[in-house]
């Protein structure tokens, strides 16, 4: 396997890894696609061509690599100024999909600061840590937007957010009340399997007998009984026996 196929699988283990960290069953908005995540999408896709050119800079095999480096990651940026624009204009879905590349971006960063150990590269790890609490501060900024609005996929990155060392000590009980809002969304949602998801990480975060995870227990486990007066599917309905089969 080539030195670019390695670092794009790389890349791709520790997105994976991030997503699963905050993954929903379900798309963070309804509706077709917006402006907004088709730039997301378009993002991805330059940016993990440019990581793959970085790569084969270092590949005698590669044919002018350094031009592709170039185009890619211009053709990012492109894209990032246009989602910023439309997060700064006050677009909900424009400031969550800014809010989750640099999230991303702070989960790369992160991983690449704990792999580069070694003490000769001590200013490359320090750049790293640098570049991750910027990316830190920008996914807060972007994801706030759409918390106000009680979007469960948001509250939900907030709290892993939270509960991450990048800028200093988790914040345990902020975390856990975002995880509060992302349980009562999704449930309200009917996404019972993303409300419990987010029960288990509020007893890890909070007292057990805190009066919230009480709240987020009973939502997912008292069903609403069927009223008296509805009728009910025949095949539900058992009829009284007849009287010759009572004998």
């Amino acid at each position: 396997m080539s030195i670019a196929s390695d670092l794009k699988a790389q890349d791709k283990n520790i997105q994976k890894k991030s997503s699963t960290e905050a993954k929903t069953s379900s798309e963070p908005f309804v509706g077709p696609a917006s402006e907004a995540k088709k730039l997301y999408k378009r993002y991805k896709r330059s940016f993990d061509k440019t990581i793959v050119a970085i790569a084969c800079v270092k590949n005698p095999k590669c044919i002018e690599p350094e031009d592709e480096v170039l185009r890619y990651s211009k053709e990012a940026l492109g894209i990032l100024e246009k989602l910023d624009t439309l997060a700064g204009n006050g677009d909900v879905q424009a400031n969550y999909y800014r809010g989750l590349i640099a999230f991303e971006r702070m989960k790369y960063y992160d991983r690449q600061a704990e792999i580069v150990t070694h003490p000769d590269f001590i200013l490359t790890n320090t750049v790293f840590r640098r570049y991750a609490k910027k990316q830190y501060l920008l996914a807060e900024k972007h994801f706030i937007v759409p918390a106000k609005i009680q979007n469960p996929s948001a509250c939900e990155y907030l709290g892993n957010l939270y509960l991450s060392s990048i800028v200093g000590n988790p914040q345990q009980e902020k975390a856990a009340g975002y995880f509060y809002n992302a349980a009562n969304a999704y449930i309200e949602q009917g996404n019972q399997i993303a409300g419990a998801r987010m029960y288990n990480a509020m007893k890890d975060n909070l007292n057990p007998a805190d009066p919230r995870i009480i709240q987020v227990y009973a939502k997912l486990h008292n069903k609403e009984p069927i009223a008296t007066w509805r009728k009910l599917p025949g095949d539900l309905v058992q009829s009284a026996p007849k009287k010759a089969e009572q004998h």
